[in-house]
């Protein structure tokens, strides 16, 4: 997290929010991507990505590239979005997803959270990973 991330004041993983909120956050982040600076969206998603996703994907710049690939651009300033009701299995939830463009032209993912258990994030809901579903 940058310190103009944190300059910003924007939202930071935190044992009091919901898996529900954890997406819903990453979603008002994505929508407005460069508000209020460049890619302070993509920076808000990958604050809550996991330590496993980080490990895959690397440094943020890393992160910012697969966001903006053509499987995850519809995220960034999309429209209008819609949620499924989350599907919570113990530290495991999940919640569909899906993000209309100016053009209509609807994407469905699936986010998939887990709650971890130790270290400094212990008892934060982070995701494991967003997969698309159509």
């Amino acid at each position: 997290m940058t310190e103009q991330y944190v300059n910003h004041g924007l939202p930071r993983p935190d044992p009091e929010l919901s898996p529900e909120s954890v997406v819903q956050l990453q979603l008002d982040a994505l929508r407005v991507n460069d508000e209020p600076y460049a890619d302070s969206g993509i920076e808000t998603a990958f604050v809550f990505a996991s330590p496993a996703v980080r490990s895959v994907v690397g440094p943020f710049e890393r992160f910012a590239s697969v966001v903006r690939s053509e499987r995850y651009e519809p995220l960034i300033d999309f429209d209008r979005v819609g949620t499924t009701p989350i599907e919570r299995f113990g530290d495991d939830a999940r919640q569909e997803v899906t993000v209309v463009d100016g053009d209509g032209h609807e994407t469905v993912y699936e986010f998939r959270l887990s709650r971890r258990v130790t270290g400094k994030l212990a008892g934060c809901w982070l995701t494991e990973a967003v997969v698309v579903l159509a």
